[in-house]
């Protein structure tokens, strides 16, 4: 039959084939972007500005972006990447206080508070590159992290507030609950991980009917960027799953699924936050949110049977970010480029998370060409 179940196949396998070149050409332009974001004096730049350049380093993304070089150095095969991440986790070990904090802001600051969040974004780095190589400075480091978060834990389960802009802690401290389990269950710390699962689960109560979470922004309005939700979001998920606690990483999926379909009805393009209500901004899109939105889509994904609406879905979301890649691989906070996030900036958790996406997405779509064929 001239077009039978083979010839289906094929031609499916030749247009996702034509895609995965896209997003791994796409991957090679942020990655390189990523590298040249290392400044001279160690870590990577907050952020790019058209006519400034450089700012100076960012200790938080920077601990972030050492999982996603290692990744990226895996995918190519290409070192510098592993390089550049080694390098940038002894610059962190350089500038980590005896008490295991990591302080907020850029490097240099004067102020020299020591930040939770920012902490355990570096805590991810200083576990993927502890894993990498087995090398002790790496573990100690992380040691004295976790010991410093879990010290300043209140008993009802998170932190005082205060860190940033709010005066209780955000629903997407998750993400700082997320690499605290992986430590937990690499160090055979039982003790600890209860504790982080109860302050998973303090997150969780905060959901709303409609599948929001309370404080998921910056501040109190009830307002949030797509950033911080995904933030939000991918905490649950990813905590939740480590502690193979259902309750936790599935508490999530109906605000996944409202983005996916407002997503859907605006080509791939979200709101560049949401109100507790669900009320839109949709006078920008916030690119690092659709990024990592994608990522939680195809986490959840993974989780349940095969879903080709929401690998779809994550698709089209990441082909909103990446459709006017600059040659320069730098991915603006917002589009259009004056939005609210970031404006006027190209930062480099933005790269970091599109990185993520096209790797997850590539990996998806590989396996999901391996089935095709092998069942034509």
């Amino acid at each position: 039959m001239l077009f039978g179940k083979s010839y289906k196949a094929e031609r499916a396998t030749s247009v996702v084939e034509s895609k995965r070149d896209v997003y791994q050409a796409a991957l090679r332009r942020v990655g390189e972007w990523c590298l040249r974001s290392e400044r001279a004096t160690g870590g990577s730049a907050a952020y790019q500005l058209p006519i400034l350049g450089w700012s100076k380093s960012y200790p938080e993304t920077t601990g972030y972006l050492i999982p996603t070089l290692l990744n990226v150095a895996t995918f190519t095969g290409d070192n510098r990447y592993r390089e550049a991440a080694e390098r940038h986790g002894r610059w962190l070990l350089n500038i980590q206080s005896p008490e295991g904090w990591w302080a907020g802001g850029l490097h240099p600051n004067r102020s020299r508070a020591p930040s939770i969040f920012n902490t355990g974004q570096i805590l991810k780095g200083m576990n993927a590159l502890a894993a990498e190589s087995g090398c002790e400075e790496w573990d100690a480091a992380a040691h004295r992290a976790q010991a410093w978060l879990l010290s300043n834990m209140q008993s009802e389960g998170l932190w005082p507030g205060g860190d940033y802009r709010a005066s209780r802690t955000p629903s997407y401290y998750s993400e700082v609950l997320w690499p605290m389990a992986a430590r937990a269950l690499e160090t055979n710390d039982g003790q600890a991980a209860e504790r982080i699962r109860g302050s998973l689960q303090r997150i969780v109560e905060r959901r709303t009917t409609e599948g929001a979470f309370r404080f998921w922004g910056f501040d109190e309005s009830g307002f949030g960027f797509t950033h911080t939700i995904a933030y939000t979001i991918r905490g649950l998920q990813e905590g939740g799953l480590l502690l193979d606690d259902e309750s936790i990483y599935r508490a999530p999926e109906a605000a996944l699924e409202k983005m996916l379909r407002v997503s859907e009805l605006r080509g791939g393009r979200l709101p560049g936050g949401f109100q507790e209500s669900w009320m839109p901004d949709t006078s920008f899109m916030c690119l690092t949110g659709n990024a990592q939105t994608a990522l939680c889509l195809l986490r959840m994904e993974s989780t349940q049977s095969d879903d080709l609406r929401v690998v779809s879905g994550a698709a089209r979301m990441l082909d909103a970010v990446v459709d006017r890649l600059p040659v320069s691989g730098a991915i603006a906070g917002s589009r259009p480029v004056w939005g609210p996030y970031m404006r006027g900036r190209y930062p480099n958790w933005a790269a970091k998370y599109v990185c993520d996406a096209l790797i997850e997405l590539d990996s998806r779509l590989a396996r999901e060409v391996n089935e095709w064929r092998s069942s034509s």
